[in-house]
């Protein structure tokens, strides 16, 4: 018998990736599962330990509505440091 059994968790079989589960997690700490395309694609261009913790003080923020969580995330998304430059490795 597996852990999953016994707990009664089953995996998601449409989660596959590291990039999968953390845009995952962010689209519903962020309230919006229907952008889960958005999130992956940073998912895939950030580093994982850099998004959960803007999304975990996005989610301290008791004065920011509900609704503008993923706004707000996403313009400060911009300010975060890539895994890498598409630019720069074509060189």
């Amino acid at each position: 018998m597996r852990l999953g059994d016994i707990i009664g968790l089953k995996p998601n079989k449409k989660l596959h990736s590291r990039e999968h589960l953390l845009a995952d997690d962010i689209s519903k700490m962020m309230a919006e599962p229907k952008r889960f395309a958005s999130y992956l694609g940073i998912a895939k261009l950030y580093h994982e330990n850099d998004l959960r913790e803007l999304a975990k003080r996005v989610l301290a923020k008791k004065d920011l509505p509900v609704e503008s969580r993923g706004k707000y995330f996403f313009a400060v998304v911009k300010t975060l440091v890539k895994k890498y430059d598409r630019n720069k490795a074509k060189r």
